[in-house]
């Protein structure tokens, strides 16, 4: 997301409160749906940190749609990625922490873990998980989002 975008939309929230004062937000509703469009129509690219794209790949490792379980996470690591972590002692957040370290050191790893989540999203892997725990609701605007976001990054 365009960090402009997300500071009209941060603000918008913050505003929000007032909405029921009578402070009139649709300029800025309309503003913001503008604007986005306006993004999407000359296929401008947000510009992301390097701290952000981290930060979007863990989130998307640390979903728990895509990756219920650590081991899910291992088997991922393992066989897609070439990574040998040899036990599931350790803690979910250590062992994405671990994936996340060396994504930032390695360019090329960093290109084959994005390319290999954006298969596995793309493939539907979160709708199969759907079919099968009918009691978990999965946001799939959220994974497409990443899958998306992915592809900016």
């Amino acid at each position: 997301m365009d960090n402009n975008l997300e500071k009209l939309e941060s603000v918008l929230k913050n505003i929000r409160k007032y909405e029921k004062l009578g402070l009139d937000t649709s300029y800025l509703k309309l503003f913001i749906k503008n604007y986005k469009f306006f993004l999407d129509l000359n296929n401008i690219k947000p510009d992301y940190s390097d701290s952000q794209r981290f930060k979007i790949l863990e989130e998307i490792l640390n979903n728990r749609q895509l990756f219920p379980k650590i081991s899910d996470i291992i088997y991922f690591s393992n066989f897609n990625l070439g990574v040998e972590f040899k036990s599931q002692n350790a803690s979910r957040e250590v062992t994405i922490n671990r994936i996340i370290k060396r994504a930032e050191k390695d360019e090329a790893f960093r290109n084959i873990l994005k390319s290999k989540l954006s298969n596995l999203i793309s493939m539907g892997h979160y709708k199969e998980q759907k079919l099968t725990s009918t009691s978990k609701s999965i946001n799939y605007n959220d994974l497409e989002e990443w899958a998306k976001m992915l592809k900016d990054i």
